[in-house]
């Protein structure tokens, strides 16, 4: 069944909708829009007005651009986080995600501002940017702009995020670091909440939970704060001067974990800054605390702002002075976990029954319980779930248990996927094994159209293959597009184990494109001696009235051109 999201794409500013121009890229208003309605991975001709075309999970993204003007160069403060916030606001009710385009130098101030003022938010918001234009032909602009549209229309992830470099971080943890490449941002020792590569792999675990009360968006953040890095040789009367009303708060950032515990000066100046009333937060740029100085901090009125980035803790100060009159109460509230800004035990993330002892006990609890109503709506409930986990970790012993609770051995969860899927795709070979002796079925199909076979695939489990292979397991459908985009960048590995499942290797795209014709155009020679070793006809023609041996010819791929010429004289 065909699904269809919509994201709303707000283009704040930045270098992704511009044009480049001798003086560098420069504001191009509308320019965005129009790019996205030519490129073919941003927009199905035969659908509406941008809208992608139909992804491997049977789903669309409807999408609409709005673009600020005057767009924003580089900076954001207080004014541009509300803006932002409203505009998600006022889009919450229609859209099902945002994606928020940003320039790059600030952006991390902006994602950290948002997941403050976007208060229960139960939608997914990704900011993301580039340092090449969209319209370049080589940069990163296109992989940030794809990879956050795709998360955003497929998943629910209830954050303020940032896309980079085919990683979704959690917003309020990212910094920019220095220079530029491809590495621009990064989320320290917070991991990322999803990787995306041959696979979009999300690590549920780690997303907050969704919230159980309405959105709504909280402005209002007190300008007067500021950022002050501790440096060596910083003197008393510096720091005094720095520390002046009308400042309401600071962000004190460390040049090591003891930098301030030992400077007994300093330490007198920001008891008596305390003291008349300034929020002072420390954060160090090692990450970690010394012994002795929470202590000594604490002793003169400073807040530990534990693992919190300075981009975090410099834009919840300022949210919480802009909410709270008593400065108690935002000392308090900068020691929380509020959005998960900081490492803290409290922290509600989505449940997981990723533990063993988990699944063990609670199969081993449905075994033992009585007959009773209750006991039969916990297993229709729990079993589906509770099996599909076992699969997944390998957990002989709890898929036997389970089965013999009365566990039914194709249960699908909320997804329609079974154990089998889910030790498919974690290559469980005793497991799968167990499962298919015990009857499992090859050929359920999950929610997206997936079996168990092309999950399998996905994820690079050669022998899980050969195993649902040797019983009767086949890949359904066309596979083109799949083997299309492996053959175009020579994915040699994949495009093998494609074939190998049973795919055809003559599968033929919309256009009448074989995934012979994608690696004669790219001019990937490994791919091609293997499709042709495979049975790929280097005679077939596309809806253009081109053979793979004149898109190697256009191409200027002489190697491409040699072989499919050898092997053409050969063929009967």
């Amino acid at each position: 069944m065909e699904h269809t999201n919509r994201v709303l794409i707000l283009y704040t500013g930045g270098n992704l909708g511009m044009q480049d121009s001798p003086a560098g890229p420069v504001a191009a208003p509308g320019l965005l829009a129009e790019l996205l309605a030519t490129m073919p991975q941003f927009h199905d001709r035969t659908m509406p007005a941008l809208t992608t075309p139909l992804s491997r999970y049977g789903r669309r993204i409807h999408y609409s651009v709005v673009e600020y003007e005057p767009l924003i160069a580089g900076g954001s403060d207080a004014a541009v986080w509300t803006r932002i916030a409203r505009s998600i606001e006022a889009g919450y009710a229609t859209h099902d995600a945002f994606v928020v385009l940003h320039a790059t130098d600030t952006l991390a101030y902006t994602a950290s501002a948002l997941s403050f003022m976007l208060e229960n938010l139960g939608k997914t918001v990704i900011v993301t940017g580039s340092q090449v234009p969209l319209a370049e032909a080589r940069g990163d602009a296109q992989g940030n702009l794809l990879g956050a549209l795709t998360i955003a229309g497929h998943y629910a992830i209830p954050e303020v995020c940032v896309y980079w470099n085919d990683r979704l971080l959690r917003g309020n943890r990212t910094r920019r670091a220095e220079g530029a490449g491809a590495e621009l941002f990064q989320s320290g020792s917070f991991p990322p909440l999803v990787q995306v590569g041959a696979e979009i792999r999300v690590e549920w675990e780690r997303i907050v939970a969704p919230p159980s009360r309405p959105f709504r968006v909280l402005t209002g953040a007190g300008p007067e704060v500021a950022a002050i890095r501790v440096f060596p040789g910083l003197s008393p009367e510096l720091l005094t001067r720095m520390l002046q009303p009308p400042l309401a708060g600071a962000v004190l950032e460390s040049f090591d974990a003891g930098a301030l515990a030992g400077r007994a000066e300093l330490l007198a100046v920001l008891r008596a800054a305390s003291a008349r009333g300034l929020v002072i937060v420390n954060v160090t740029q090692e990450r970690r605390v010394a012994a002795g100085e929470a202590e000594a901090l604490a002793e003169v009125g400073v807040i530990a702002g534990a693992d919190m980035t300075p981009e975090a803790a410099l834009t919840k100060l300022g949210h919480l002075l802009g909410r709270y009159r008593d400065r108690g109460e935002v000392g308090r509230l900068m020691a929380i976990n509020l959005r998960g800004e900081l490492t803290a035990g409290a922290q509600q993330n989505r449940f997981s029954f990723r533990e063993r002892v988990f699944i063990a006990s609670v199969a081993r609890a449905l075994a033992e319980a009585g007959e009773s109503v209750t006991r039969v709506d916990v297993e229709r409930a729990l079993l589906p779930v509770l099996m599909c986990s076992a699969a997944g970790l390998g957990d002989h012993a709890a898929l036997e248990r389970l089965i013999a609770s009365g566990a039914e051995v194709d249960a699908a969860d909320y997804d329609g996927r079974t154990a089998l899927h889910l030790a498919a795709a974690e290559g469980q070979l005793a497991a799968a094994g167990l499962l298919l002796g015990k009857g499992a079925r090859v050929g359920v199909v999950d929610r997206w159209g997936g079996t168990p076979i092309v999950d399998a695939v996905r994820h690079r489990q050669r022998p899980m293959v050969a195993l649902l292979r040797r019983h009767g397991a086949r890949v359904p459908g066309n596979l083109a597009a799949q083997l299309c985009a492996l053959a175009a960048v020579g994915d040699i590995e994949g495009l093998g184990l494609w074939i190998e499942a049973g795919a055809d290797p003559n599968s033929a795209d919309y256009d009448g494109r074989t995934p012979l014709h994608l690696a004669a155009a790219e001019g990937r020679d490994d791919a091609l001696q293997l499709l042709l070793v495979c049975g790929a006809d280097p005679r077939r023609v596309d809806r253009f009235g081109s053979t793979a041996i004149e898109e190697a010819r256009r191409g200027g791929h002489q190697t491409a051109v040699s072989l499919l010429a050898t092997h053409l004289a050969t063929a009967t």
